[in-house]
């Protein structure tokens, strides 16, 4: 355990002194994950950051550059889809995470990384925040290869820095800025257990699976509690009743993906979820029937479900709105009740794709053409809807019938469908059940980039999935097409 010079001085950084984002985004740095040489030294095993840090933390984040067999794997194999042009800017790559984030931490000390950091620095990184008796405590564990090394440098870069405090322990070095914080993550480890002890996290972190990176948040304990509550500004919420929830989320990269997954977990106001009853079932089916040639692609199946058993979940709040009975009179002019009419405006499959992405600029749009397709809605409200937009200047929408499906569109549109193009099956495979999915064909996109190589480039994909409990999953996944 090593104090600073001369007892803790006044802090000069902030509690939340790592921002969450550097760990996120560091997995998309290409020399960092697949093309790092240290990446390949010690594959297997070893100690995660939560081992180390406290059981009552309610904000954790995590870097792990050191997978399994399994993982690395799957990264060689990925790499391998990359366009051209991502492969080589990536062989060309010197970023190193670990060099990244000592600039970072100590901007003002003079650092032979290679020769004072590298030989001792190990390949996962965490940081986590807790509630200290009068303001929120944090501490940063970074993976350690030579304890003694370790304990030599940051000794050193000690007597430059007056706001580093930091103690060596169980294969990390534990980075903080006061005594205190080092006291209390010590006192919290050996009378409450580590963050892995947690059942909760240990839960979160078992139904997302593992990945790059990883962030973990209990908004629940966090609002709550008058010392976090105060420093992240959510005082107001606890006075809503009593707030439950937390976030898991995941950046993982799979054979043929790249993928980000956020977990919503129990979240609930007073124990009431989103939907007070089951959750109606999803399907992506809709998307299917758009046109081929669609460039984004944004729909689901029984959205018309969802929204009435959102609406009956939340029927208080949504209608004593202040705006809501203003609301109501003009749906009832268009003779629409909600929430039982929603299938007459969504349809039981609801799906809309710009075939376009020309009209795009600067300013927003300029007549993009569209196609929004809604099996089983009414045709006759829409075309209601649809007609002042009419205004004999330009193109405009219409409204057509498609059997049983009112059809809106504008522009030109392609003749087959979009369901039998292979890139959108590879992408939107395993995202079947989503209640709300979004599609995106990055081959066009990669064409105005104006890049040698446009179909390598494949296509984007998400989901959103509600669960019961109030509970959801979001996915956006890349999915690149090798030639």
């Amino acid at each position: 355990m090593h104090s600073g010079p001369g007892g803790p001085p006044p802090r000069k950084k902030p509690v939340w002194l790592i921002p969450l984002s550097i760990v996120l985004a560091v997995a998309l740095i290409g020399g960092g994950v697949w093309a790092s040489v240290a990446l390949v030294n010690n594959l297997f095993g070893g100690a995660q950051p939560e081992s180390v840090l406290p059981r009552s933390s309610a904000v954790f984040a995590k870097l792990d550059l050191k997978p399994t067999g399994q993982q690395w794997a799957s990264y060689a194999q990925f790499y391998e889809r990359l366009p051209d042009t991502l492969k080589d800017e990536f062989e060309s790559a010197e970023d190193d995470f670990g060099e990244e984030l000592f600039e970072e931490l100590f901007p003002n000390v003079e650092l032979d990384y290679a020769s004072e950091v590298e030989p001792w620095l190990g390949q996962r990184f965490g940081v986590a925040v807790w509630a200290g008796n009068e303001e929120p405590l944090y501490a940063i564990a970074l993976a350690v290869e030579d304890e003694e090394l370790a304990e030599e440098t940051l000794t050193r870069i000690q007597s430059e820095d007056d706001t580093l405090f930091f103690e060596v322990v169980d294969g990390f070095a534990i980075l903080t800025d006061s005594q205190d914080a080092l006291n209390d993550r010590r006192f919290l480890v050996e009378n409450e257990g580590t963050l892995e002890d947690n059942e909760d996290f240990a839960d979160d972190i078992s139904d997302i699976g593992r990945g790059i990176a990883t962030a973990w948040i209990d908004y629940g304990a966090i609002v709550h509690n008058e010392v976090l509550a105060a420093d992240a500004d959510l005082e107001d919420l606890a006075e809503l009743g009593q707030v439950t929830g937390r976030l898991v989320a995941v950046v993982r990269m799979e054979s043929k993906y790249l993928e980000f997954q956020a977990n919503l977990v129990n979240a609930a106001l007073d124990g009431n979820t989103i939907f007070a009853e089951s959750v109606p079932t999803g399907g992506i089916t809709a998307l299917h029937d758009l046109p081929d040639n669609s460039v984004i692609a944004l729909g689901g199946d029984g959205l018309d479900a969802v929204a009435q058993a959102f609406w009956e979940a939340n029927q208080g709040s949504i209608e004593s709105s202040e705006d809501y009975e203003e609301f109501d009179s003009a749906m009832r002019e268009l003779g629409v009740r909600l929430p039982a009419d929603f299938h007459k405006l969504l349809g039981t499959k609801t799906a809309f794709g710009m075939t376009d992405l020309e009209g795009l600029d600067y300013f927003g749009y300029s007549d993009i053409p569209f196609e929004l397709r809604l099996t089983g809605a009414d045709s006759a409200l829409w075309d209601e809807l649809v007609s002042p937009m009419s205004t004999g200047f330009g193109p405009s929408p219409s409204v057509t019938t498609d059997g049983d499906t009112t059809v809106i569109s504008m522009g030109s549109a392609g003749t087959g469908r979009l369901g039998d193009d292979p890139v959108f099956q590879e992408t939107m495979s395993g995202l079947e059940k989503a209640h709300l999915a979004l599609y995106m064909d990055l081959r066009v996109a990669a064409e105005m980039w104006e890049d040698a190589r446009p179909n390598q480039w494949g296509g984007l994909g998400g989901a959103l999935q509600f669960q019961e409990n109030g509970s959801a999953t979001l996915n956006l996944r890349w999915v690149p097409s090798p030639e």
